[in-house]
């Protein structure tokens, strides 16, 4: 195997750094908290309607949740545990972070982003940020 490429394989995301653990406890027995969820990034019914397509009465937390209503949570508590990670599990901090515009997302909060259906956008943003911290402190180790 060549060095350059085992140099990019250390490198690389791992194949679950996309999924958090759930340091917000967002779950319960393996099962999505979907109001939890919906109510840490403040979202409303009508925010969810529009984000899964479906009208807002079918809109509903319990076993009967739409099927695109719960995958766009799940993607969203993801997120959200993604950076309780970095917020060492301060639900606060974490509320606050998807209402404050940010400026590395051209001063738009990220909850105004999942409402622009830009979740993935997000995520992305959220990854690449943990990756820069990891070579930031990987560099700094190196160097003390």
């Amino acid at each position: 195997m060549s060095t350059t490429i085992a140099a990019s394989r250390s490198s690389a995301r791992p194949l679950t750094g996309h999924i958090a653990k759930d340091v917000l406890r967002l779950y319960r027995d393996g099962r999505p908290d979907y109001r939890r969820v919906a109510d840490l990034t403040r979202l409303s019914k009508e925010d969810l309607s529009k984000l899964a397509k479906v009208a807002r009465s079918s809109v509903r937390f319990d076993d009967a949740i739409p099927a695109a209503v719960a995958e766009r949570l799940r993607e969203i508590a993801n997120i959200a545990n993604l950076v309780a990670e970095y917020f060492e599990g301060d639900a606060s901090k974490v509320r606050l972070w998807f209402e404050l515009p940010n400026p590395m997302l051209g001063h738009v909060s990220p909850a105004t982003m999942i409402r622009g259906k830009r979740c993935r956008r997000l995520l992305s943003f959220v990854l690449e940020a943990r990756e820069a911290e990891v070579c930031f402190l990987d560099a700094a180790r190196k160097r003390a």
